[in-house]
């Protein structure tokens, strides 16, 4: 994958060329096909705002025929999971999300002591943010822990702690969704002080919705046959 660009900070935006050399199961894309992906950090989600699909082959090779057998070979289910990975890697950009939630010390779940209010409902954001900012086919429970330096069965153990007051989590133990309560809000913002508005303004903190979430996979499904459809025209025209 080539990255036009040394960093992805906040509100950055980048373009990445993705071809069949990227193939590694996570995505495949035919020997003749490159993408042009134009991505942005928001909040500290990987948002694909701009997917671009062209030919490899010279204009002599171009066959409207050879375009329609190739493009349903063209699998980009996972994409936002691999372009996560790569941006991920420590060699490279090493890009987490984690970067752009509020600066806290977990650690009082890593040592095992008792977590104050503060502690839970931070830990409660913590969890609603990665289900906002996470690629959906990557396991919550197991980034956060990860993240966390404990247990993956540590961390289900505290998320059925968290005090009803703090946080409701929504759906199956399993499954995303979960929002905190006022009373957690305010103790984070009064943690916060004068950065309590950047909570404020980040929409990724206070609740997640499997809905939403799969309305805008709708979303994007239509943005995505609509790009292909544009990128027939456009070698046809």
């Amino acid at each position: 994958m080539k990255i036009n660009n040394n960093s992805f900070e906040l509100n950055d935006n980048l373009s990445v060329i993705i071809d069949s050399s990227d193939n590694d199961g996570l995505i495949f894309v035919p020997g003749n096909i490159e993408l042009i992906v134009d991505i942005e950090n928001y909040f500290g989600k990987i948002s694909i705002n701009k997917i671009t699909i062209s030919l490899v082959e010279s204009e002599f090779q171009i066959s409207k025929n050879n375009i329609e057998s190739q493009i349903p070979n063209l699998d980009i289910k996972l994409l936002d999971r691999y372009i996560y990975k790569i941006l991920s890697d420590k060699a490279g950009l090493a890009y987490s999300p984690y970067t752009y939630f509020p600066n806290y010390d977990f650690t009082v779940f890593e040592k095992g002591r008792r977590p104050s209010s503060l502690d839970w409902s931070m830990f409660a954001s913590l969890y609603v943010f990665s289900c906002n900012v996470l690629p959906q086919s990557i396991k919550v429970e197991l980034s956060l822990a990860k993240f966390l330096r404990i247990s993956e069965e540590n961390f289900k153990r505290f998320m059925k702690k968290i005090p009803q007051e703090l946080f409701r989590k929504s759906g199956h133990i399993d499954s995303r969704g979960g929002d905190i309560s006022l009373d957690a809000e305010n103790l984070i913002k009064e943690y916060l002080g004068e950065d309590q508005s950047a909570f404020d303004n980040n929409p990724f903190l206070k609740f997640y919705s499997e809905v939403d979430f799969a309305w805008g996979l709708i979303i994007e499904f239509i943005f995505f046959g609509l790009i292909f459809q544009s990128s027939l025209l456009l070698i046809f025209s």
